[in-house]
């Protein structure tokens, strides 16, 4: 996704000249033409993500309107004081990006694991969080955050499951995206629905068996705007089934949210999400993923309980 996120970037850059970018000594292979193409609108600096922030937010009370970006653990925990105090509080149009969002950087350890940073940020006030499915999904991203007049957050990741299907629909407000249509081979069938390129788990899943009786649904922003998404809700008032898969431990993640927002409106909702365990072994995301119990396979398998 990262490359995806320069072009798009780079794009509105060249059309808003207000716009800045931050890195913290980040982005190499990846940044260098911005920096060439912007100049002093493109500002290194350093190792110092806390300092980041703060030289962000006084850029953005001068009028700019920057981009901060860094690994995702080093953009969210490292700097959180800052991002709520400086950022936040004041309800700057500061856009802080994290590359390597879930087991991305999985072979690097939990040191550059990104299992909480929606968890931490979620609460804090006016933070809008976007959390595109797959690559192309992550120009709308950039282009609705760079419109906000607030604060937000971008999480950019690769999925351990990469998957080329095109979604049948993306709804433009919310970026909520649908990648599978129930057959209705049952009375009831079933809603699958993922927080961002967990999406591309729930994907595989489909080419495994598609004629899964399901509804597939990839969620992308928060906070929620439910009735935009009057698609999804459709589904689940239909099956009143849910299975919510996401790269993202179960406290705190967009699935406790979501679960909270569509209480007493279904029988079953089950949960996919990344688990902790202290024997755990590193390798890369598809490791990472199997390891925690959330492949192509245990999705079909959850499903298919759940419809039975």
């Amino acid at each position: 996704m990262r490359i995806e996120f320069v072009k798009a970037v780079h794009a509105l850059m060249e059309k808003d000249p207000k716009s800045l970018f931050l890195t913290g000594d980040l982005g190499y292979n990846a940044l260098e033409k911005v920096a060439q193409a912007f100049g002093p609108r493109f500002l290194n600096v350093g190792v110092a993500e806390q300092n980041m922030m703060g030289v962000a937010a006084g850029l953005a009370m001068t009028g700019a309107r920057p981009w901060a970006y860094s690994i995702a653990p080093f953009a969210t925990y490292r700097c959180l004081e800052q991002i709520r105090n400086d950022i936040c509080l004041h309800d700057l149009p500061v856009r802080v990006v994290g590359n390597g969002g879930g087991y991305t950087y999985g072979i690097m350890g939990s040191t550059h694991h990104a299992l909480e940073d929606l968890a931490v940020l979620k609460p804090l006030p006016n933070m809008s969080l976007f959390f595109p499915c797959s690559n192309n999904h992550v120009a709308a991203a950039v282009a609705l955050m760079g419109e906000l007049a607030g604060p937000s957050y971008l999480r950019l990741a690769i999925s351990g499951f990469q998957s080329d299907t095109a979604p049948l629909a993306e709804n433009p407000v919310t970026l909520t995206r649908r990648y599978g249509t129930r057959s209705r081979k049952q009375a009831r069938g079933l809603s699958i629905v993922c927080a961002g390129h967990a999406a591309q788990i729930a994907v595989a899943a489909l080419a495994l068996d598609p004629a899964i009786d399901a509804d597939v649904f990839g969620f992308a922003r928060y906070p929620f705007d439910l009735a935009s998404d009057a698609d999804v809700m459709a589904s689940i008032a239909d099956t009143r089934r849910v299975l919510f898969i996401e790269e993202h431990y179960a406290s705190g993640g967009i699935g406790e949210s979501f679960a909270a927002e569509i209480a007493g409106k279904v029988d079953a909702f089950v949960r996919m999400n990344a688990v902790y365990r202290k024997d755990q072994r590193y390798g890369s995301a598809a490791f990472h993923l199997a390891q925690t119990g959330m492949t192509p396979t245990t999705v079909l398998a959850t499903a298919r309980e759940m419809l039975a």
